[in-house]
């Protein structure tokens, strides 16, 4: 039957569109009486590239004109999936064509990233907010990194952020990365990342909301863990700085996108955290109706 379209966009997960909790979401809105399509990312991989915010575009546009689909076209994406999903919301071929765009657990401005998982600090608007990050973190960070720079430099940077070879020995570009990623002072991260080669530059400004921001005129709806181990929680209040008007729950009981109550004590508070989660996937359904 016909349906109102919802496009689901998996975060940087290995199982991409075949992860068991992005096929329940999928199934679970279907059962809502929606038409839900996965984009399938090379984002699965750890790998940034535009040809992934493109996807996301050709698919909004393809359903918003399907002859099966009823009424409008939102976008629903987690972790880094959302943050990808706010990004090509700001792309002119998706004017006037998007309900809302939801997003969980996404970051907004890559920089602001950095310095979170650097530093264990978010500076937002003069307010620092610390966070603990997943032990995988940093390891993530350099394995983007090292994708930023030329193929040539990766294994002299990987040498020295591993600390077999002095930093010292880097030529200015690589070495202005390596600065980046050691640096402990969170009120010097953004001007670390301006020193940065153009290339490097372009791309965290390419895949940071934070940069599109002004182009993004759907409605927004996010939600965030305070505790969220993987995208630290000072992004969430960025995303709201940056665009007036969204809408953002809070909730502590996730670990990132997962619903994780550890002991006792969680239990009794999760009735809060799932009435949260209850009113989120709300929103992204009433919008449609």
């Amino acid at each position: 039957e016909r349906a109102p379209a919802i496009v689901l966009i998996p975060g940087a997960v290995e199982g991409g569109t075949d992860d068991p909790r992005v096929v329940r979401t999928a199934r679970a809105l279907a059962r809502a009486e929606r038409a839900v399509f996965v984009v399938d990312l090379e984002l699965a991989q750890r790998r940034f590239v535009e040809e992934d915010i493109d996807r996301i575009v050709r698919a909004a546009r393809a359903l918003g004109s399907h002859p099966l689909m009823n009424g409008s076209v939102s976008v629903l994406g987690f972790s880094f999936g959302g943050s990808f999903g706010l990004i090509a919301a700001a792309d002119p071929r998706l004017d006037g064509r998007l309900e809302d765009v939801a997003v969980f657990g996404a970051y907004f401005d890559l920089v602001g990233m950095i310095q979170a998982v650097t530093t264990g600090v978010s500076l937002v608007d003069g307010r620092r907010i610390p966070w603990k990050p997943h032990p995988l973190a940093a390891e993530i960070l350099e394995d983007v990194a090292l994708r930023l720079v030329p193929a040539e430099g990766r294994d002299a940077l990987a040498a020295a952020l591993g600390g077999s070879l002095p930093p010292d020995g880097l030529p200015p570009p690589l070495r202005s990365v390596y600065e980046l990623l050691r640096n402990e002072d969170p009120g010097r991260t953004f001007e670390l990342a301006a020193r940065l080669p153009g290339e490097a530059r372009a791309t965290l400004e390419r895949f940071s909301p934070a940069s599109v921001a002004e182009d993004i005129t759907a409605p927004v709806i996010a939600m965030h863990s305070v505790d969220d181990p993987a995208v630290p929680y000072g992004e969430a209040l960025r995303l709201v700085q940056g665009l007036p008007g969204t809408s953002l729950t809070s909730v502590s009981l996730f670990r990132h996108v997962d619903f994780e109550p550890r002991s006792v004590g969680d239990w009794t508070r999760a009735t809060g955290d799932l009435w949260s989660a209850w009113r989120f996937t709300g929103r992204v359904l009433a919008a449609q109706e």
